[in-house]
Order: structure tokens, then C-alpha cells, then sequence
């Protein structure tokens, strides 16, 4: 039996949850680029951009999602919850 692509993605990413950082890495492995690269990229030292998987990190989150083709609230949903619903 064949999954589908939307199955095989729910296997690693839970709609509305905050993607793993395995689920990160793997999504920038598959456009071709590495942490290493994106650090590189924007002028970091090593292991700099790991910083966004503990905390948000706003340059951090724009230049992964970007690499990856999506917006930053779908990686990380937690961290940009919409003006009408409150924190707990």
C-alpha cells in the first residue's frame, strides 16, 4: 500500500503543533540546503541558527521558512497565534 504525499507528511508534521527540528532539517535537506549553508548565508557562527528551535528568533524563522517556501506561523503556529486568541 502507497501513501499518499499528504499522508506521508502527517507522519512527521502535525497540523496546528510546531514542527521538530527533525521535520525542519529534513524540509532543508530536501530544497537542497543545510544549517551550515544558511548560517553561512547570513553571516553566523556556528551553530547559530539552532537558536531558533529553542526560542523564537524572528530573522532566524524568516530565512528557514523562506528556504523552505512557506510562511513561519506554519512551522511554527506557537509562536504566531492569531491577534484574537490569547496566551496562556
Amino acid at each position: 500500500m502507497q501513501l499518499l504525499r499528504q499522508d506521508m507528511a502527517s507522519l512527521f508534521v502535525v497540523e496546528g503543533q510546531d514542527w521538530s527540528s527533525k521535520a525542519i532539517i529534513a524540509a532543508l535537506d530536501r530544497h537542497g540546503v543545510s544549517l551550515s549553508d544558511l548560517e553561512t548565508e547570513l553571516g553566523l557562527g556556528k551553530n547559530a541558527l539552532r537558536n531558533v528551535f529553542y526560542r523564537k528568533c524572528g530573522r532566524y524563522e524568516e530565512a528557514i521558512a523562506d528556504k523552505i517556501g512557506v510562511s513561519p506561523s506554519v512551522i511554527w503556529p506557537s509562536r504566531y497565534l492569531p491577534d484574537n486568541r490569547l496566551r496562556a
